[in-house]
């Protein structure tokens, strides 16, 4: 299966547990808890973002940080909870990813070349929507624009990098939520198409 690059895809992850910068997400600390005496085992709390009810993105940028923090943690679900039902993700060769079932399988066959992504969003430009009764605008969609960076494994076992720009598509929810409809690391480009595979 090609490899593509999720964002934005995504929303996504980063060189040395930084996503887009270190002045756009601060990465989440884990607790550990306190033995209540000797005898007792110490536990690590699992983040919330990977338990039971899972953090909604209330902007657009919410929604991009979610999605890398997510991809940093290799939690598919968490990445699934992030997409309506039919979104879609850009292949390089034009061809689509689309759907919770594909887009699951897709993000487990990529994790095993341990990605680390670097994005850096130019662009957010919402538009459309409707207005509400309590005069807010609702179900509006955005496109984020920008550039990244992407380091994994090599069918050879080495490292290799890859650059790229992409613009992805996200939707507001009638609860005031996002979700991502299309992740696309590859907006329209020329020139041939690279001898790896890559996300």
């Amino acid at each position: 299966m090609k490899q593509t690059l999720p964002l934005v895809a995504a929303a996504l992850v980063l060189t040395t547990g930084s996503f887009i910068g270190p002045s756009f997400i601060q990465p989440e600390a884990v607790a550990a808890s306190k033995p209540a005496n000797p005898t007792t085992t110490t536990t690590t709390t699992t983040p919330s973002h990977l338990i039971g009810t899972r953090t909604a993105a209330r902007t657009p940028a919410e929604l991009l940080t979610l999605l890398g923090e997510r991809i940093k943690a290799k939690d598919v679900e968490g990445i699934i909870a992030l997409h309506e039902p039919e979104a879609a993700i850009v292949d390089y060769d034009g061809s689509i990813v689309r759907g919770h079932a594909a887009i699951r399988a897709f993000y487990i066959e990529w994790f095993k070349l341990d990605p680390v992504l670097t994005v850096n969003p130019l662009q957010t430009v919402v538009a459309g929507g409707w207005r509400t009764w309590d005069g807010k605008t609702r179900d509006r969609t955005a496109s984020i624009m920008g550039d990244y960076s992407l380091t994994q494994n090599a069918a050879d076992g080495t490292r290799e990098t890859f650059t790229g720009a992409f613009c992805d598509t996200v939707k507001e929810q009638w609860d005031g939520s996002w979700l991502y409809i299309q992740d696309n690391p590859y907006p329209p480009h020329g020139g041939p198409a690279p001898t790896a595979a890559h996300h």
